[in-house]
């Protein structure tokens, strides 16, 4: 019996100092002094980029809201509220503020907790553990992770006080529905500031972090009112709620509907146009944000996603944005369709005088090498003039254009205007939005802006001009024909798609004052039958620019653009572009406006061949049968 006990004492021992100095050894390798080459050095710049904080203030000089670098809204510590703090420390972290990085009490406790249930109920990670996974971390569960973790914790712990942790943590927690942060939250679900949450609000918000998934208040609901209920149970537990506010608070939490997301507008604002963190000044304007807002709202439904910019034509500056989903739009790229076609098809061609805006094309079936472009549901036109195809949206003479001047540059022009482009976008496809990663509204409505401001040295003011001239063809009678009760106002709609269904729907429209920009996208699956660039995209667009405060007067036209009557038998029989002769009958004259730099010469044989006037002018005959 003495040699049994002995022998387990001696295994006691020996388990103890096992215990003991693995603690030591664990101790010793996560203090963040330790120099360990597997661990480098402690960076601080996640958790100062989640610390950086812009100031935004509209065109008025009004406070808008604070954000950071990502665009997601802040809250202070001190003013999202005692019960929101309390609601997430109850459920979250107890004993925050009497620990360290670690909870020692916690983790015994669930470990007896798990072993006693054989599962994996209950976690022990502190609020500084899961601000650290969130941070720096991937979700990945392996020893080394779990050390990382610790070691980093602890590092924060050294540099951060319990305040500035929390804060940090509250406002980059993931609470489902690519919502953020608690004031984007509180905003998402109860339409409020996290300021002004009621206490279910607060333990509901609570609730969710835990999955957000599977406590979705909006389709999970009854799943999120019972842990509700449970982090209720700890806030009076903890003696943070007196049993009156707890009974109280069980009663269901009413949510707000999803309605729009502004938050798009200030990510734009915070990730494009602040130097450095503090003041930003912006050119928010209140009641333009009301009008999109209102719109985008009142037209489209949550099956899918839809977004809506507003720019200034001038500043080349958003005014508004809103959305009807929570995401980081500015790192949403996405196939920008037959959009991109006025911006890097038509207006490098223009500018190289290879056409103008009543330059025939001839439209059909064509093969470029292993490139075979087909037109929407198979139609083709035969010779159309360069306008009437870029109003029908036509692929053929899209991709004809970029084939004369080759892709290259198409690209320097899409550069000029602000587009960006991956290595691998160098094919023919690019004339109709086929791209590796794409862009993003901000991008495709900020192009369009500098081609409504007269080309902004992107294109010729000549060409600029002339360009918007055909789009507002596109407004009236072409695909964007949904604004066609607008006057000065073009735009062009693009829609991408497969034989599955659309993806993508656009419609970029703009007057001399404003560019709006609306797109719907289906970021798994498809569309909802029905949906094009020229459907809804382009309805939103009417219904906000024909409200007054973003009507435009006419487009002026440059001095170098002049108008010419042209011949319509020439352009009609022999898809030509010649002016018209003196002995030319008034029913054959179309007028037409031309850069004085690419004006039309006379016709072969006319007694008016090639005047003084035109001498220096090049003929423009477009694509003829070889």
């Amino acid at each position: 019996m003495d040699t049994v006990r002995k022998t387990l004492r001696v295994i006691v021992a020996s388990l103890l100092i096992a215990a003991l100095s693995g603690i030591a050894a664990l101790y010793i390798v996560t203090d963040p002094t330790t120099e360990i080459a597997a661990f480098g050095d402690f960076d601080p710049a996640p958790l100062e980029r989640l610390s950086e904080k812009y100031e935004l203030y509209d065109k008025d000089g009004a406070v808008m809201c604070a954000v950071g670098s990502d665009g997601r809204r802040l809250a202070s510590l001190e003013n999202v509220g005692k019960y929101t703090a309390d609601a997430f420390l109850a459920i979250e972290d107890a004993r925050f503020y009497e620990h360290g990085a670690v909870d020692p009490l916690r983790i015994v406790g669930a470990a007896l907790t798990n072993i006693a249930s054989m599962e994996a109920k209950e976690g022990a990670s502190t609020i500084t553990q899961q601000l650290v996974k969130n941070a720096y971390l991937s979700p990945e569960k392996t020893i080394m992770r779990k050390v990382r973790e610790i070691r980093l914790a602890r590092a924060v712990e050294q540099r951060y006080t319990k305040d500035e942790i929390l804060e940090m943590y509250l406002n980059s927690v993931y609470f489902g529905n690519n919502i953020y942060g608690i004031e984007n939250a509180a905003y998402r679900y109860f339409g409020k500031p996290a300021a002004a949450l009621e206490l279910g609000e607060s333990a509901m918000l609570a609730a969710v972090i835990n999955n957000p998934g599977r406590y979705d208040p909006y389709s999970n609901k009854e799943n999120a009112e019972m842990r509700k209920r449970l982090v209720l149970r700890r806030m009076r537990e903890e003696n943070l709620i007196t049993n009156e506010e707890y009974e109280c608070a069980l009663t269901e939490t009413p949510l707000s509907s999803p309605g729009t997301n502004p938050c798009i507008f200030v990510q734009y604002a915070a990730v494009r146009e602040a130097v450095a963190p503090g003041r930003v000044d912006t050119a928010f304007d209140p009641a333009i944000q009301h009008i999109a807002e209102s719109v985008l709202a009142a037209s489209v439904t949550n099956d899918y996603t839809a977004a809506v910019m507003i720019l200034d034509v001038r500043s080349g500056r958003p005014v508004a944005a809103a959305a009807n989903e929570y995401r980081n739009f500015p790192e949403l790229k996405r196939s920008p369709g037959s959009t991109i076609k006025p911006l890097i098809c038509y207006a490098p061609a223009l500018d190289a005088g290879i056409i103008t805006p009543v330059t025939p094309l001839l439209d059909e079936p064509t093969n470029f090498g292993s490139y075979n472009p087909g037109n929407y549901n198979g139609r083709y036109y035969g010779w159309a003039t360069a306008t009437e195809c870029l109003a029908r949206s036509l692929n053929i003479p899209a991709v004809k254009l970029m084939n004369m001047y080759g892709v290259e540059r198409a690209k320097s022009y899409g550069k000029r205007l602000g587009l960006e482009f991956s290595a691998g976008d160098n094919g023919l496809a690019l004339a109709l939005g086929g791209m590796e990663y794409g862009v993003d509204l901000g991008m495709l409505c900020n192009a369009y802006a500098k081609i409504a401001g007269g080309g902004c040295g992107a294109v010729t003011k000549e060409s600029a001009y002339l360009l918007t001239k055909m789009l507002e063809q596109c407004a009236r009678s072409g695909t964007a024909k949904a604004l066609s009760s607008l006057q000065n106002v073009a735009a062009k709609t693009g829609t991408v798609g497969s034989e599955y269904g659309n993806t993508d729907a656009y419609c970029i429209a703009y007057n001399g004052r404003y560019v709006v920009g609306v797109w719907c996208g289906a970021e798994s699956g498809v569309l909802p039958e029905g949906i094009t660039g020229g459907g809804v995209p382009a309805e939103v667009c009417a219904d906000i620019m024909k409200c007054p405060a973003l009507r435009g007067e006419a487009f002026e036209r440059p001095k170098t653009v002049v108008c010419v009557d042209i011949d319509a038998a020439e352009l009609e029989l022999r898809h030509r572009v010649t002016a018209a002769g003196s002995s030319t009958l008034p029913k054959d004259r179309i007028s037409a406006e031309f850069s004085i730099y690419n004006m039309p010469g006379r016709a072969r044989g006319n007694e008016d061949l090639l005047p003084g006037d035109y001498e220096n002018f090049k003929v423009v005959d477009g694509f003829v049968d070889q």
